[in-house]
């Protein structure tokens, strides 16, 4: 279990802000949704020049990449600053409240790989600081990585979850990324503007240009041929990340309302299981699923890879609950999931029925309805929980399922029903069978086990 700064009143917002960010942002290419000044090279923004106090606000603290920016480009950052401080403004505001409960730990992650933590902003120029961003050009994520790109850093992406979105993960592939175009490139500026435009095209401009850096190349661009030629997206996205780091460094001197990161509240990482249901996980933290998939996005389905260990995210407060649930989860088939979810017809009522499984109760819901869609009975629910009666139960709860052959062999039987059996260390399934008198096919047809596998504190469905 770790723990990461994310503030969880700033994250019920996210939505929002998404939505006025999208409004406000004219996005940097087709690659990127961030923020972006114009569309090509801003030099001549309009509004009012940067006053004396604000240009020495600015020069407070500009970064240690700044530092490798030539004098000739000074104008055109200060362009981009100006843009920020004038017809951007509430861009800028949006973006840096939507970046304050990320930027702590981003800062931290590119220490930790020893390169200067100003490139935490970067983020802010992709995306806005949207984990959820995506781009018509297939980029995903707050750090925007395309897909061949994302994979190639460790991002998976698959019909369970797409871990560009995992903005904790993504942060560590973006840092691995950029120091290697750093040391292929060997300074910051031309790396930054190889994560742009990508390093085969940086290559080409350098090469054609007959330059090593970015600003070498910005200088000649205009005598490059259409082919090496850089993008005036690319041309502006290098001076728009240094006016923003100048800017975010020195928000309140500026007139922004401060932001606080290292105050931001924590989250705590959960190493999951396979097949854990996060609906189930979402409740016994006492989250809403809604809640529960704003701290992650990355999952695609309401239950985690079926043969891979993933990470899930809550505030550090349910941490606690979070591990008692790991300890003692609930796992459960991904294809009997997602039928579950679509259940909407007797045929596919048909297909669910006979798989032992979980339900979550939601609000509306009766034991007779979540019987009827499971082809099961009230009673053999009753039995699987504990519950005395129908009318002990909340939206929210969860609820064992016993599969068909499980409600029918209760409904012949008049002396038994259905029990749960709590797997004890060093249980497997042929002792569990002696100690209950009962067959290993009879316990792996009433839990829906194809192998073996069991594991400590698992609950299973058990036929009296």
């Amino acid at each position: 279990m770790t723990t990461a700064n994310l503030s969880s009143s700033t994250l019920f917002r996210v939505l929002l802000l998404c939505v006025l960010a999208t409004v406000l942002c004219t996005g940097c290419s087709s690659k990127q949704g961030g923020l972006d000044a114009s569309g090509g090279l801003a030099l001549n923004v309009k509004g009012a020049p940067l006053t004396t106090s604000e240009k020495e606000a600015l020069a407070q603290n500009k970064g240690k990449i700044a530092r490798q920016v030539p004098s000739f480009a000074d104008n055109v950052v200060e362009q981009q600053e100006k843009f920020y401080l004038r017809g951007g403004r509430k861009t800028m505001e949006v973006t840096s409240k939507r970046a304050e409960p990320y930027l702590a730990y981003a800062k931290s992650v590119f220490r930790s790989y020893n390169m200067p933590e100003e490139l935490a902003y970067l983020a802010m120029v992709e995306s806005g600081y949207n984990p959820k961003a995506r781009s018509r050009a297939g980029a995903a994520g707050a750090w925007q990585f395309m897909p061949y790109t994302g994979m190639k850093f460790g991002l998976a992406q698959d019909k369970w979850h797409d871990e560009r979105l995992d903005i904790y993960h993504a942060t560590h592939a973006a840092a691995q990324y950029l120091k290697k175009l750093h040391d292929d490139f060997g300074d910051w500026p031309t790396a930054i503007a190889a994560y742009n435009a990508g390093e085969g095209k940086m290559s080409r401009a350098c090469k054609a240009a007959g330059e090593r850096t970015f600003f070498g190349v910005m200088q000649k661009n205009g005598r490059l041929g259409e082919e090496t030629r850089l993008k005036a997206e690319t041309l502006q996205y290098v001076p728009r990340f240094l006016a923003v780091t100048s800017i975010m460094e020195n928000l309140p001197q500026l007139g922004f309302d401060p932001i606080n990161p290292e105050s931001a509240d924590r989250v705590v990482r959960v190493r999951l299981n396979p097949r854990t249901n996060l609906k189930a996980m979402a409740s016994a933290c006492g989250m809403s699923w809604n809640e529960f998939k704003t701290y992650n996005p990355h999952f695609k389905k309401s239950v985690s890879h079926a043969s891979q260990r993933t990470n899930a995210y809550v505030p550090e407060a349910r941490g606690s609950m979070a591990m008692a649930y790991v300890r003692n989860p609930v796992q459960v088939s991904g294809t009997m999931l997602a039928a579950a979810e679509a259940t909407e017809t007797p045929r596919v009522r048909a297909r669910v029925a006979g798989r032992a499984g979980t339900y979550t109760l939601r609000p509306g819901d009766t034991l007779t309805k979540v019987a009827r869609r499971y082809n099961t009975s009230v009673q053999a629910i009753l039995a699987a929980n504990n519950l005395r009666d129908a009318h002990t139960i909340h939206a929210g709860q969860t609820l064992a399922i016993p599969g068909r052959t499980t409600a029918v062999a209760q409904a012949r039987t008049s002396r038994g029903g259905v029990n749960t059996y709590q797997v004890q260390p060093k249980d497997n399934l042929w002792q569990i069978s002696r100690k209950l008198n009962v067959s290993v096919d009879d316990l792996k047809r009433w839990n829906n086990l194809r192998g073996q596998d069991i594991h400590v504190g698992q609950r299973l469905v058990v036929m009296r």
